[in-house]
């Protein structure tokens, strides 16, 4: 019995036109003329066969055993028609998603810088407020100096 591991991968097969490798397959279990169990697939090429499932070996690149067997029979233009404006919607809506995502991450980016800049800005009046508050301090320490030094020079 093949593992998943001996498939090539959902996304490599995307490329291809066909997706969803399902080694779960309820039906009578398919082999190829590599003995080995097939796993289903479906095609979504935009042509007269989107949407069908087949079998085919799960080795077709490396043994090249060339087993194929399509699972469902062919549909009709309207099905075919159907299938594949739910498809184009569905990726409309894929990317719309991956859009707005995008759009609400750029608005929390947004928020992010302006809540930094306002806690910049926050500890710069701090800093300022405590720099300001040791300049007068130092001002009030001297003149208590000048004040204390004037007084005693009167008593000398």
């Amino acid at each position: 019995m093949a593992s998943a591991s001996s498939c090539a991968s959902s996304k490599k097969s995307e490329s291809k036109g066909w997706s969803g490798a399902n080694w779960e397959y309820d039906g009578e279990e398919i082999f190829c003329y590599c003995g080995v169990k097939c796993p289903m697939w479906t095609t979504w090429k935009n042509t007269e066969n989107i949407g069908r499932r087949f079998f085919s070996c799960p080795n077709y690149r490396t043994k090249k055993c060339g087993f194929f067997r399509w699972i469902d029979e062919p549909m009709s233009e309207r099905a075919r028609f159907v299938i594949y404006e739910l498809k184009k919607k569905n990726e409309e809506l894929k990317k719309s998603k991956k859009t707005n995502e995008d759009g609400e991450m750029e608005e929390i980016k947004l928020k992010m810088i302006e809540m930094q800049r306002q806690v910049s800005m926050a500890i710069e009046t701090v800093d300022l407020h405590r720099r300001e508050k040791h300049r007068v301090l130092k001002w009030m320490i001297l003149a208590w100096m000048i004040c204390f030094w004037m007084i005693v020079k009167s008593y000398v």
